[in-house]
């Protein structure tokens, strides 16, 4: 007789945090119990980055109540995921330890590549993908995008556009106009449209979407128009509905919880970015999503589905890094990469998923000794379990730790010009971020010509002198490993 194992996946979204109890038995899963609470983290932001008292604690609170959801339960199997709120929280470590006293599990603040990869498991595992699919997922605080067949996603991407935060930023006070929407559509667009050309590229059949915001959308249009998919027509009559409206509390629709009405003018403004810029004509809701995806990764027929981020956790979590820091570095990676998807030269995903593992491993070493903590990073990183990571991903990670600083040294067998690419940003976000007090990155533009990066720094940097000094050294260093870096003042 097979036994029975009980999976529980928790996803700490921006807007909601929810949770999923499922049953697992002979590789089959069947959903026992779910639960929902609307938190509003991205709220508790303010301007620095910081969560605020009120938000950590009713963050905790709703982990409280979700521990003694299952805490009866035999056999459990526990993931808690964190997404766009947390992941940009400069507190997050004070919300992750307050939060263990009341919810003794580990919780993961996954990166924006690994949460569009869950969705698309999540998607994926409740609906057969036969064609080439895009998927959009308009979250709290970011939005993720995939494009994929089958089981297996091949480009991914999260945006930072979110329902929750374009509620405080475009739609004050709960009023709808007519520029509050086309301010909000416009800005929307300026973020999706250096992803544009890729994704229309990408030859994709089909469009769904998921998360809360898109199901609110495609409820009201069933009630207004009595349609079964989000068609770019009824949306643009249901934006300028919205508009007549003139404010979320005047919205008249049943079909959706009243707490949601205030997210739906920033989602309708999201989706009809996508709609024009990718030229979707059609759009399904799926009810898979972050969730699901979480519990695919917990079954016993799918256990390495993506181990990766656990093993950064762990280790993160075993020589105390700093998270805050690491945290710092990605936005600085992140900014790279939309002044270059500027100029139609955005990195794959892959790419991007290995200098979101470097960025949070990079100071690994300093448990060992400050002193060329990058060799000290490099021994660790050789010698201890990775699950979840190839030879290939490991040998990656493990040249960007050793070639964040100092000289640069390459394995004869493992050097190629992606990786002296990633080894070109990654020291540069790094060197930036540590000359920089402000939790913001700093502001440069990036683009390449050739095989030489051109990096415009503004006055300011200029005027910087250590941080100036530090740039032409790095020039000469990297040069004689081939990298060509041009600094220019703008």
């Amino acid at each position: 007789m097979n036994s029975v194992k009980h999976l529980v996946a928790v996803d700490l979204g921006s807007n909601s945090f929810h949770l999923v109890i499922a049953r697992e038995q002979a590789g089959c899963i069947k959903i026992v119990h779910s639960q929902k609470q609307r938190v509003s983290l991205v709220k508790g932001l303010n301007p620095q980055h910081l969560l605020s008292q009120q938000a950590i604690t009713r963050g905790i609170e709703c982990l409280k109540d979700f521990a003694n959801s299952f805490a009866h339960l035999p056999e459990v199997s526990v993931r808690a995921v964190a997404t766009h709120a947390l992941r940009s929280a400069m507190n997050s470590d004070i919300f992750l330890k307050a939060a263990f006293s009341e919810f003794p599990y580990p919780i993961e603040i996954i990166s924006g590549v690994d949460e569009a990869e869950l969705i698309y498991q999540g998607v994926a595992y409740t609906q057969q993908i036969k064609h080439k699919t895009l998927i959009i997922d308009i979250g709290g605080g970011s939005t993720e995008i995939i494009v994929g067949k089958h089981f297996k996603p091949e480009r991914v991407n999260s945006l930072t556009l979110g329902s929750g935060s374009f509620c405080e930023k475009f739609f004050i006070q709960g009023g709808i106009t007519q520029e509050q929407m086309q301010k909000a559509q416009s800005f929307a667009t300026s973020i999706i449209h250096p992803y544009a050309k890729a994704y229309r590229d990408s030859d994709w059949k089909d469009a769904l979407g998921t998360s809360g915001s898109i199901k609110a959308i495609y409820l009201c249009l069933n009630e207004l128009y009595e349609v079964k998919h989000i068609s770019a027509e009824h949306l643009a009559l249901f934006k300028q509905q919205l508009i007549k409206w003139q404010h979320y509390e005047n919205i008249p629709l049943r079909s959706v919880d009243k707490r949601r009405l205030p997210l739906l003018a920033p989602a309708v403004a999201i989706l009809s970015a996508f709609f024009e810029t990718f030229g979707i004509t059609k759009l399904n809701h799926s009810a898979g999503a972050l969730r699901e995806g979480v519990l695919f990764s917990l079954s016993n027929s799918h256990a390495d589905l993506d181990t990766r981020q656990r093993t950064i956790n762990d280790l993160c979590q075993l020589h105390f890094i700093d998270r805050a820091f690491s945290q710092r570095v990605l936005r600085q990676l992140q900014l790279f990469n939309e002044q270059l998807a500027k100029n139609s030269q955005a990195l794959a995903s892959s790419t991007l998923q290995h200098l979101s593992w470097a960025a949070y491993l990079h100071e690994i070493g300093i448990t060992i000794n400050r002193n060329k903590r990058q060799k000290h990073g490099c021994y660790i990183l050789k010698n201890t379990e990775m699950p979840g990571f190839d030879d290939e991903q490991r040998a990656t990670l493990v040249s960007l730790v050793r070639n964040h600083r100092g000289n640069i040294q390459l394995d004869e067998n493992h050097q190629h010009a992606q990786l002296l690419q990633m080894i070109q940003l990654f020291r540069l976000a790094v060197l930036l971020t540590r000359s920089q007090s402000s939790m913001e990155p700093t502001s440069v533009a990036v683009h390449y010509q050739d095989d030489t990066l051109i990096m415009t720094i503004n006055s300011s940097i200029v005027q910087h002198s250590e941080l100036m000094v530090s740039l032409e050294k790095e020039i000469s260093i990297t040069a004689k490993a081939g990298i060509k870096l041009r600094l220019i003042a703008g």
